[in-house]
């Protein structure tokens, strides 16, 4: 991420509505945050990586070679959080967020959680507290700050180090 960094993830409703190849959720992926991650100029994401998901069960298989809109908001999701946190975890975060609520809420309450925790830690403004929040909106915040935080770490001083 660059020292001044906002980032802008694509709600739902942006996702396409279409059943996607491989070759063209990774081109999506590529599309909306390519720029935005520390990723030392390695790909966000490649097909091996993909199957190994599918494999692991983060996302469900294809149909007919095709992903559908929720395995392409979840590898949103996992392009964002692989580098804090283990598969494992993120498969249960996944897990717990479609529990809680629809796809679509899930995935924009998630949006919204990172781009507010990236704007948060770079501006040096404190994180809110946990307030009212219940406890699944509690992990949401917490993890969303996680990733903000690495993200500011690396690209600001580890990278320098």
């Amino acid at each position: 991420m660059k020292e001044n960094c906002s980032i802008r993830l694509p709600r739902w409703a942006e996702l396409p509505d279409i059943d996607l190849y491989l070759e063209q959720v990774l081109s999506l992926l590529e599309k909306w945050l390519g720029d935005s991650f520390y990723n030392e100029g390695k790909k966000i994401m490649t097909k091996t990586m993909v199957n190994n998901y599918v494999k692991l069960q983060v996302i469900e298989p294809p149909v007919n070679k095709r992903y559908d809109r929720l395995s392409v908001a979840s590898l949103f999701a996992v392009c964002i959080l692989k580098n804090v946190y283990r598969m494992d975890d993120i498969t249960k975060l996944i897990h717990l967020a479609l529990e809680v609520n629809a796809p679509d809420v899930s995935y924009d309450r998630f949006c919204d959680a990172v781009e507010q925790a990236v704007s948060t830690v770079y501006s040096g403004e404190a994180f809110p507290g946990r307030g009212d929040l219940k406890e699944a909106q509690y992990l949401l915040q917490v993890v969303a700050q996680s990733f903000a935080c690495t993200c500011f770490a690396r690209a600001s001083y580890l990278s320098k180090i």
